[in-house]
């Protein structure tokens, strides 16, 4: 554990709030009544508070527990760190109660329905590939220059350049019960989707989408969240240089484990 670690206090809003409500969780927050009336609405799991003390930050956790709310606890460092899955998936072969996934490489990962703990689709922005972007300007010419006696002639100069572009994608990620990190990750425009057969469409859009109704029901005691899908997509990090997607996930991971 990091010594300078924050130890911050998360809560998925529940289905009604009221004025006694918000006042009590401001108060065990130490956070002003008008923030918390903001946090506590919405479909996914909110940090609402902040402590430096971890123990002070397992007693706010216990309190709003008493009083009716769903919360858990999550660290500064767990929100900065790299979250690499397992398997990033290229296709998929679903056998029974089995899948197989495979990557680009021909690495697997097998999956028992029962494995799967939670499934979680949202979207997000990414850097990808490179795109060549065309820049001109004018220069002089310093040979027709010379041979016009000095008068400056000008010539029209273009270049390539490469840079990277950014997409924005929809994901699914499967994730088994004592891990924060994916286990496979299946990306939008990165996937073979015939194992859907002739459920199979013209749009990855659609496809994706199928896709994760196609993941539901194979594991169908999993936990489903598609809320990250919905809302504004923000670039992947934050002035405080935190993956808001990620940290998006872990809530949503640290919030189903704490209903097990």
């Amino acid at each position: 554990m990091n010594e300078s670690d924050v130890f911050h206090v998360a809560v998925m809003p529940p289905d009604q709030v009221n004025p006694e409500l918000i006042s009590r969780v401001g108060e065990i927050v130490s956070q002003p009544e008008y923030q918390i009336r903001l946090l506590l609405a919405g479909r996914r799991p909110r940090i609402i508070g902040h402590f430096r003390d971890e123990a002070a930050s397992a007693a706010a956790v216990q309190k709003l527990k008493d009083i009716g709310l769903k919360v858990f606890g999550v660290r500064e460092s767990e929100l900065r760190r790299t979250v690499i899955p397992r398997l990033i998936a290229r296709s998929v072969k679903i056998e029974g109660d089995s899948a197989i996934f495979t990557n680009r490489d021909g690495k697997t990962e097998m999956m028992k329905a029962a494995e799967v703990f939670l499934i979680i689709t949202g979207r997000r922005i990414r850097m990808v590939g490179e795109a060549a972007v065309e820049t001109s300007k004018m220069k002089v010419n310093l040979p027709a220059t010379l041979l016009s006696g000095g008068i400056p002639i000008m010539k029209r100069v273009t270049s390539k350049n490469e840079e990277p572009r950014k997409v924005t994608e929809q994901f699914i990620r499967l994730y088994r019960l004592n891990s924060d990190d994916p286990a496979v990750e299946i990306t939008q425009f990165d996937f073979d989707y015939s194992f859907l057969a002739g459920g199979m469409g013209p749009t990855a859009t659609g496809n994706i989408a199928a896709t994760a109704a196609a993941m539901r029901q194979w594991s169908d005691r999993a936990y489903f969240n598609d809320s990250l899908l919905s809302g504004f997509v923000a670039e992947s990090r934050s002035i405080s240089g935190i993956d808001l997607g990620e940290k998006g996930c872990l809530l949503l991971v640290r919030y189903y484990r704490s209903l097990v």
